[in-house]
């Protein structure tokens, strides 16, 4: 008598979760995640003690608190390093390993296997900021007696950023072959290429809205009060000044609907063009 499974299949959802978990679990056993929070760890405890190593006193406003300890290039820096490391080669490596091999044969999506990745990386980098800025505003909390609603509006904006920047890591991954190639692509797009586009666009007086790295901008900006407001410094030969130079900060609406384009556009390009990728060799 032949005997007959009515075991239903894992649902899409199921599937995604589950590649999620496990890409989680190898996230956990990796030194890269270490390294970051080692970094974290570092920098933060430096910038909570300088003043008090300079005999400075710690502001009293708790958004200037907070702003003057997560320095925005050092929030950048570490967004930046950590879309890197948990996005940059995470589609590449499983061509490159040809670990493809025993995960592509499998009933399962390759937009289930994608989407979880992605999951899992978003789960990551969510961690990697909490921590950033939650020690931040505990801190100054406990310094100033109270939280400041700026800083958690700067809070949301640099997790659309990392979540925006994982995207372009997702989508670079997608389309090359080799895991340092990916990496190093993913790191200096978002750290050198795309702000030196912004500065070039800027001197010539045109703000460059559809830039990723100029709208995470509204990460230090929405913490200053007030919002600071675009503005140009003139040419003027007494000052030594041959040329105008022009000062854009975007808005934070602006920016949070930038970022979400880039997570949807990044990933809807990135799946079309993982399901198109074969094993070759």
């Amino acid at each position: 008598m032949a005997v007959t499974s009515t075991r239903n299949l894992p649902s899409d959802v199921e599937q995604i979760m589950t590649v999620a978990r496990y890409d989680i679990f190898k996230h956990l056993r990796s030194r890269r995640l270490i390294a970051i929070f080692i970094i974290e760890a570092a920098i933060l405890a430096v910038m909570l003690a300088l003043p008090a190593i300079l005999n400075q006193p710690y502001s009293d406003k708790p958004a200037e608190f907070v702003q003057n300890v997560l320095v925005f290039t050092f929030t950048n820096i570490l967004i930046i390093l950590a879309a890197t490391m948990f996005a940059g080669d995470s589609i590449c490596s499983e061509f490159q390993n040809r670990t493809g091999y025993l995960v592509f044969p499998n009933p399962i999506k390759k937009s289930s296997i994608y989407l979880g990745k992605f999951l899992s990386t978003a789960l990551i980098v969510l961690v990697v900021v909490s921590v950033w800025y939650w020690v931040a505003i505990i801190a100054g909390y406990i310094v100033t007696g109270g939280v400041s609603t700026l800083a958690i509006e700067s809070y949301g904006l640099a997790v659309l950023y990392a979540f925006a920047a994982s995207s372009v890591g997702f989508l670079i991954s997608s389309v090359l072959k080799g895991s340092t190639g990916a990496l190093v692509l993913t790191f200096f797009l978002l750290f050198m290429i795309f702000p030196l586009v912004d500065s070039v666009g800027t001197l010539g007086g045109i703000e460059p809205v559809p830039s990723i790295t100029y709208q995470a901008g509204a990460i230090d900006a929405v913490m200053t009060d007030p919002y600071p407001q675009n503005w140009v410094e003139y040419a003027n030969e007494t000052i030594g000044l041959p040329f105008n130079i022009y000062f854009f900060y975007p808005s934070v609406a602006s920016s949070a609907a930038v970022m979400l384009g880039y997570i949807v556009i990044c990933n809807l390009a990135g799946i079309f063009l993982f399901k198109r990728r074969e094993m070759v060799g």
